[in-house]
């Protein structure tokens, strides 16, 4: 993990999102800028990097945007940032063991997240506009 290697983490020094050009376009993001990124579990700030290598999907018709985030950050090691696993919930695969969530769908802004009460306020916030309740995934059919 590269945050406990001194010379990795020289070469990258913060905890960072990869964006396609259309992406950073559309939501206002600047390549080295900070951007926050929403899910229904939390916020996480990371900097930007507007690159090519993440391209738009098209999906029935509709651009979908990918934002690439790296799994090796957290609070300690040599550096530190937040951390892509705040923002998945903890499900274990049942064969391998480990965490099976490495695709989620979330909001992107630019600048950095809010601190202390702002922060679940910012997450209470994305869970009504995305329509989520206690009850979401609950659901059986019937």
């Amino acid at each position: 993990m590269s945050r406990w290697s001194p010379y990795l983490s020289e070469l990258q020094p913060e905890f960072f999102c990869e964006v396609s050009p259309q992406l950073a376009a559309e939501r206002g993001l600047e390549h080295m800028g900070w951007a926050t990124i929403v899910t229904a579990r939390n916020a996480i700030e990371a900097r930007v990097m507007v690159t090519a290598r993440i391209t738009p999907l098209t999906v029935h018709g509709r651009t979908v945007h990918q934002i690439g985030l790296p799994f090796h950050w957290g609070p300690n090691g040599v550096v530190t940032g937040d951390a892509a696993n705040e923002l998945v919930a903890i499900a274990l695969d049942p064969n391998a063991h480990i965490q099976e969530d490495k695709a989620l769908t979330a909001d992107i802004r630019p600048g950095r997240r809010p601190r202390g009460p702002d922060l679940p306020k910012l997450v209470a916030e994305y869970r009504s506009r995305a329509g989520i309740t206690a009850n979401t995934g609950t659901e059986t059919r019937k």
